[in-house]
C-alpha cells in the first residue's frame, strides 16, 4: 500500500514527536524531521511528497522561508503555527500553504491537513524492484531514458529500470514532463540551462532532437 512520504520540520523536540505519532496513525510516513529549517536545506534530498513546517523556526531560516523553496520543488506543505498575529498570517496565506495546523495539535486538526494533502499529490507511480514494490511522486523523477523494450527511472538519489516503453511512461506522468529526444523524457522543473544540442539538468546532460523543438519552445515560453 502506498504511504505518502512527509517531513516535519519542528524546532520543539516533544512537538515533532507528538506530531509523527499523530501522523503515522493514517497512511502518511515520516521520512525525516528537521529541528531547523538550516538542517532541512542542508541535509534533505527532496525525496518526500510533502512537509509540515512551524512558521516560527527558532533560527534564522523560518518556515516564512522554506515555503518558496518547497514550492519551487512542487511540495505542498502545511504550516504549524500558535501565533495569530494578523501581518504573520498575511504573510503565511501568501505563500499558499495547503493548511494550517495550531498549536497545542489536535487530532482532527492534523487529520483535516493532511487529507487536504492528499488530494493536492499527483498520482504516484508504482515501481517494481527487487526489493518489492516502491511507490514514486512523478515530481521526484529528473528523467526517464528509453533502452528498446525498457526504460531508466532516474530521481536525484536513485535509478530505476522497468520493463516498459518511453511512449507507455509518458503518457502515465504530468504536463511538467518534456520529450526532447526520442529516449528522452524530462522533468522540466530540473531543467537549469540549455543549448541547440541539449538541457542541462542536475548532473546530467540531455541530448535534444529537432523533431521536438516544439516540446522545448513550449517549454521555454512558460518561463
Amino acid at each position: 500500500m502506498f504511504k505518502a512520504k512527509i517531513v516535519i520540520i519542528e524546532d520543539e523536540f516533544f512537538a515533532a514527536t507528538h506530531l509523527k505519532k499523530l501522523v503515522s496513525q493514517h497512511n502518511f510516513w515520516v521520512v525525516g524531521i528537521y529541528h531547523s529549517g538550516e538542517d532541512f536545506l542542508k541535509e534533505t534530498d527532496w525525496e518526500f511528497d510533502a512537509a509540515i513546517v512551524d512558521i516560527f523556526l527558532s533560527s534564522k531560516v523560518t518556515g516564512l522561508d522554506l515555503g518558496p523553496k518547497l514550492t519551487e520543488h512542487q511540495k505542498p506543505f502545511v504550516f504549524i503555527t500558535a501565533n495569530k498575529d494578523k501581518e504573520t498570517l498575511k504573510a503565511a496565506a501568501r505563500l499558499a500553504p495547503a493548511a494550517y495546523i495550531s498549536k497545542p495539535f489536535h487530532e482532527v486538526d492534523v487529520t483535516a491537513a493532511l487529507e487536504i494533502i492528499a488530494h493536492k499529490l499527483p498520482e504516484t507511480l508504482k515501481i517494481r524492484t527487487a526489493n518489492g514494490v516502491e511507490y514514486i511522486n512523478p515530481n521526484d523523477i529528473v528523467y526517464v531514458k528509453s533502452d528498446g523494450v525498457y526504460i531508466e527511472i532516474h530521481t536525484p538519489q536513485h535509478h530505476f529500470i522497468q520493463r516498459k516503453l518511453l511512449k507507455e511512461i509518458e503518457n502515465e506522468l504530468p504536463s511538467l514532463f518534456l520529450r526532447v529526444h526520442r529516449s528522452y523524457l524530462v522533468n522540466s522543473q530540473y531543467v537549469l540551462q540549455f543549448s541547440a544540442n541539449h538541457l542541462s539538468l542536475k548532473g546530467h546532460k540531455i541530448p535534444i532532437s529537432r523533431s521536438y523543438k516544439d516540446n522545448i519552445e513550449r517549454f521555454l515560453n512558460s518561463q
